[in-house]
């Protein structure tokens, strides 16, 4: 059982949920801020404006996702066709 004192200092410094993903965090991000009751127009145009900010976040986010995994599969690609041209080479 771990005890108070470390379990208070991981949540403290921000260690406590290392593994919870980007898009859940924007996710609760955007519940956040869509339960925020606004009593002034100024107000309300900054939380759509934040809400408008987050969404093209997210949007470049999956972008981004979708390029890291086309180049993680090209480098694969790319390692079998080495690793077949060592192997003709040795031959």
């Amino acid at each position: 059982m771990e005890d108070f004192g470390k379990t208070t200092r991981r949540f403290l410094m921000g260690e406590w949920n290392n593994n919870i993903s980007f898009l859940s965090r924007a996710r609760a991000i955007k519940e956040a801020l869509n339960s925020l009751k606004t009593r002034t127009i100024k107000d309300n145009q900054k939380i759509e404006l934040a809400l408008e900010n987050l969404s093209h976040i997210r949007k470049e986010y999956r972008k981004l996702e979708h390029l890291n995994n086309t180049l993680l599969e090209e480098n694969n690609s790319l390692t079998e066709k080495l690793k077949l041209l060592e192997e003709k080479k040795e031959s």
